[in-house]
């Protein structure tokens, strides 16, 4: 008897992205890092798409060198009003569409950043400010989007999948492990090669790529809900949150413990800084420094998360370039936990239109 053959390797990945985006049904209820939340006490938000008669989680594909994380809440907000902030991932999703191809489709747990569906009239929280507008999905593509509850979700959706993730969220809710901190390490953005530049090196610019990095970097920090900054004083540290700075009109603090001289001199200072954020519920902040000394600020995080989290990228990086962005998902329930990290590689090229 001839064995079967396996199926055809995918020759094309469809990448895509999305959230489960959820609130409490009391407008009033805080979010509370580490409170455990019954599921009677939100509902979700899905979207009914006429073409395939279904009704699903929003999401959409990424367009050409967008950040998923950027595309996720792009795509939330075209399909159902919403502008939100992403939390902790959830499981990626993988299935076939067709002929040698494959969809991918990346997931977030979200939450609106305003009660509005209208968020081109006022400019809302912080990192709703440094975000561009979007253009709603015609009807033809999303003819309703609609609050929930779990349980009527559960019943109306249609992919599998798609009912796993619900109970992925809800068993998040139920631990404690729904609302945490969000915690970014990020490295300054390319800049321009040291011997033909005559000052300081702590006043090096970046270069024109550099300078286009630091406007994706800034979609990408508003995705996540950025709304505080600790940066290295060196120029190309805060001309790399320079763009989102302008945008978004963040808190932005200078700390000579994470310029580069005083990390390669001493990194203890600077762990310190990541280390007391990662032990107490904090508003979503970013941390910027030197490329070459980013793994000096990733080391303390390792302590802290979970170990099947610890390598996302499933390998290990040890060392880290230009615009590289690291984002830690911290549970506060008996002590704190990561219990998602992310890497983020913003390798963007500048067009000729650009």
């Amino acid at each position: 008897m001839s064995r079967p053959r396996p199926a055809p390797v995918p020759s094309h990945l469809v990448r895509a992205a999305g959230a489960l985006v959820w609130r409490f049904r009391d407008r009033q209820r805080p979010l509370v890092t580490g409170e455990k939340i019954q599921a009677e006490d939100i509902d979700v938000l899905l979207v009914h798409r006429p073409k395939y008669h279904d009704w699903s989680w929003p999401k959409g594909k990424s367009e050409s060198q967008e950040p998923l994380a950027q595309a996720a809440v792009r795509e939330v907000e075209e399909e159902t009003g919403y502008a939100v902030r992403l939390w902790a991932p959830l499981t990626t999703q993988r299935y076939r569409l067709g002929t040698r191809q494959t969809k991918e489709v990346f997931y977030w747990v979200g939450t609106p950043l305003s009660d509005s569906t209208d968020t081109l009239t006022h400019d809302g929280p912080v990192p709703l400010r440094a975000r561009r507008p979007v253009q709603h999905a015609s009807s033809r593509e999303i003819d309703e989007a609609q609050w929930l509850s779990p349980d009527q979700a559960h019943e109306l959706l249609t992919r599998r999948g798609d009912r796993r993730l619900l109970q992925e969220l809800l068993a998040r809710a139920q631990n404690g492990t729904l609302v945490t901190s969000t915690l970014a390490l990020l490295s300054n953005a390319a800049t321009i090669p040291q011997d033909l530049w005559e000052g300081t090196p702590e006043a090096l610019p970046l270069s024109r790529l550099g300078n286009y990095q630091a406007l994706r970097i800034s979609d990408v920090l508003s995705a996540f809900g950025i709304e505080a900054a600790l940066t290295s004083p060196q120029a190309s540290c805060t001309a790399t949150l320079g763009p989102w700075v302008a945008l978004s009109q963040g808190r932005v603090i200078k700390l000579a413990e994470l310029s580069y001289e005083a990390i390669t001199a001493d990194a203890s200072k600077a762990q310190q800084v990541v280390e007391k954020l990662v032990a107490q519920p904090h508003i979503p902040t970013v941390v910027c420094a030197d490329h070459e000394c980013l793994h000096s600020l990733v080391g303390p995080l390792e302590a802290a998360t979970l170990a099947p989290q610890r390598d996302t990228s499933q390998q290990k990086i040890l060392t880290y370039t230009f615009a590289d962005f690291i984002v830690a998902h911290i549970a506060h329930t008996d002590s704190p936990e990561i219990i998602a990290r992310e890497h983020h590689a913003l390798r963007v090229k500048i067009t000729p239109q650009e």
